[in-house]
């Protein structure tokens, strides 16, 4: 197999990237044979360094893609879908064996996308039910689910004396419930639903990553609250910050504001840490289980009511997300 990227990083702090990053680490080192091609920044984990345009027109690329007649699973970033589909058909005329594109958020499919993509031999393998079933309804069985998003060794729960030495150590009260948001600093992520919050403590950890703009006033806003902590630097273990916790808290909405499966939400269930959510993406699966709670309302008494509870009962959503392992998925990528 070749493993062809343009988001391989060694700072994986955003969805998309850490989707890309880790199931490319993991099938290489899972696999001797596979190629790791980056067509984007150089970082560690690429076999090979092939940059190519946005239409992927490189010669030097198709050679080693057509090498010997091998699979090609395409793993990009985020793009609408004409100028997905446009790659994905340029890929099919050049990769001999099975071509296979994750997506890592659901997008429309306009007309001339669709033809595209129903001339392609491409296969499309999506992350969330709902995702699926969109690339279903035009590919047929081309149109795979794969569950995936969360190391369950690194991120586990911990005793209460852990717990409240990494709070210590981050300088994070231990008189508070703390509740966390992992992720870009963006109206559109429905962030200013912290503001509502009471009695708590809000931990907010801002994605490093600089292709999406913060929201300099949300930001000025939480920092003038004195129960925020507001972190805005990559952190290598942050499962820490996961496990320091007393619950997630995932408002998002719109469309095309997180992957389809928030990695940060499935890495705080892995940790213990009861979610509550709405109905985005797979979260609209993973809210059906015990330990993850489902936002009907942002009215503040309703939302403060739902955050309250969840803390008090303190359900382990743990069993719910191991089936999303990276492990697991990579064996899938590699046997299916």
């Amino acid at each position: 197999m070749i493993i062809l990227t343009n988001c391989l990083t060694d700072t994986a702090d955003e969805g998309g990237l850490k989707v890309a990053t880790s199931l490319a680490r993991r099938i290489k080192a899972a696999d001797a044979a596979v190629t790791v091609i980056s067509c984007g920044p150089d970082a560690a984990g690429a076999d090979r360094h092939i940059p190519a345009n946005k239409l992927l027109l490189n010669p030097g690329l198709w050679r080693a893609l057509r090498k010997d007649g091998r699979d090609v699973l395409y793993i990009p970033s985020f793009a609408r879908m004409l100028p997905a589909a446009l790659r994905i058909a340029v890929l099919s005329l050049v990769v001999r064996g099975r071509l296979r594109t994750l997506l890592v958020m659901k997008s429309p499919i306009g007309k001339l996308a669709k033809l595209l993509l129903k001339m392609s031999k491409a296969e499309i393998v999506a992350l969330s039910e709902e995702a699926h079933a969109h690339y279903r309804a035009v590919l047929g069985d081309r149109a795979i689910r794969l569950k995936t998003g969360v190391d369950t060794a690194r991120f586990v729960p911990v005793d209460e004396a852990k717990k409240a030495a990494l709070r210590k150590q981050y300088g994070i009260p231990e008189d508070k419930k703390v509740v966390l948001h992992i992720g870009h600093l963006t109206a559109g992520r429905n962030l200013r639903q912290l503001l509502k919050l009471k009695d708590v403590h809000i931990v907010l950890v801002s994605s490093s990553f600089t292709l999406n703009v913060k929201d300099e006033s949300l930001r000025a806003e939480l920092l003038a609250r004195d129960n925020v902590t507001l972190i805005e630097t990559y952190l290598p273990q942050v499962e820490e910050i996961c496990q320091l916790a007393d619950l997630y808290f995932f408002p998002v909405t719109e469309a095309y504001n997180c992957i389809d499966v928030p990695l940060s939400a499935l890495e705080a269930a892995a940790c213990g840490k009861p979610v509550v959510t709405t109905a985005y993406g797979e979260m609209a699966v993973l809210a059906e289980q015990p330990g993850f709670y489902l936002i009907d309302s942002f009215e503040e008494k309703a939302l403060n009511a739902l955050i309250r509870r969840a803390a008090e009962e303190g359900i382990n959503p743990r069993e719910a997300v191991l089936p999303y392992d990276w492990d697991c998925a990579v064996d899938a990528l590699l046997h299916d």
